[in-house]
């Protein structure tokens, strides 16, 4: 089975427990490729001498602070309105079989 036919699609949908048509799967797969397509054009686009950014604006940010503790919860905050807890932890009910 090729990594990206439909059926790939169909089986990772399985395994992330849900259905997917024939349909779907081939629609996916299609977009994908599309998508991986893309991914190869922009490989070659050299980019030799530019400079790494970390944001797309060179001005300076006002949104950037220092990592600082600031107000935190104490357990008992966090856990005041639990409807279940053990150990200091919530308790939930299992999700995942």
């Amino acid at each position: 089975m090729n990594r990206y036919e439909p059926e790939y699609f169909k089986t990772l949908a399985k395994q992330l427990r849900f259905s997917l048509s024939d349909e779907e799967a081939r629609a996916i797969a299609d977009e994908f490729g599309v998508l991986l397509d893309q991914m190869d054009l922009l490989d070659k686009i050299d980019t030799e001498g530019v400079e790494e950014m970390v944001y797309p604006i060179e001005a300076e940010t006002s949104f950037m602070r220092e990592d600082e503790v600031g107000h935190t919860f104490t357990v008992e905050q966090a856990l005041f309105n639990a409807p279940r807890q053990a150990n200091d932890h919530f308790v939930t009910v299992k999700v995942v079989g």
